[in-house]
Parts: structure tokens; C-alpha cells; sequence
């Protein structure tokens, strides 16, 4: 039996969201971004990146499901 998941949809939406609005502002690399928002979040930035490199290649049910048809 696997184990439940950690974080929920929304968590993950919020961590990615964040992490494109921080680097949007151009004030950081990648890392930083990354170190930043995993920092206010108390997320890991390797478990956030592999999050973002997910809703860029569009897998998983739980990526994009509000900002698919809108465009962000």
C-alpha cells in the first residue's frame, strides 16, 4: 500500500504559482526562487523543483487544473 501524499493539490498549485510570480519579478535565479519559496512555505526547493519541471511537462491530475483554460 502506498504511502498518502504529504501536501494536497492546492498546496502544490500555490508552491508553483509562487515560485513563477518570484521569478516573473527578476530579481532571482531559478534557485533562488526556489530556495525562497521553499523557505516561507517549509518545502524543500528539490521537492518544488520537481514539482515545477511536473507542471511544465503537464503530468499529473493535480498541475494547472484552475489556470488550464486561462492562460496566467
Amino acid at each position: 500500500m502506498a504511502a498518502p501524499k504529504k501536501y494536497d493539490v492546492e498546496f502544490r498549485d500555490r508552491a508553483v504559482r509562487m515560485y513563477r510570480d518570484r521569478l516573473a519579478e527578476g530579481n532571482d535565479s531559478k534557485l533562488g526562487a526556489r530556495r525562497h519559496v521553499g523557505s516561507l512555505l517549509d518545502l524543500n526547493p528539490a521537492t518544488l523543483r520537481n514539482w515545477v519541471e511536473e507542471a511544465e511537462r503537464g503530468r499529473g491530475d493535480w498541475c494547472g487544473g484552475g489556470a488550464a483554460g486561462g492562460g496566467v
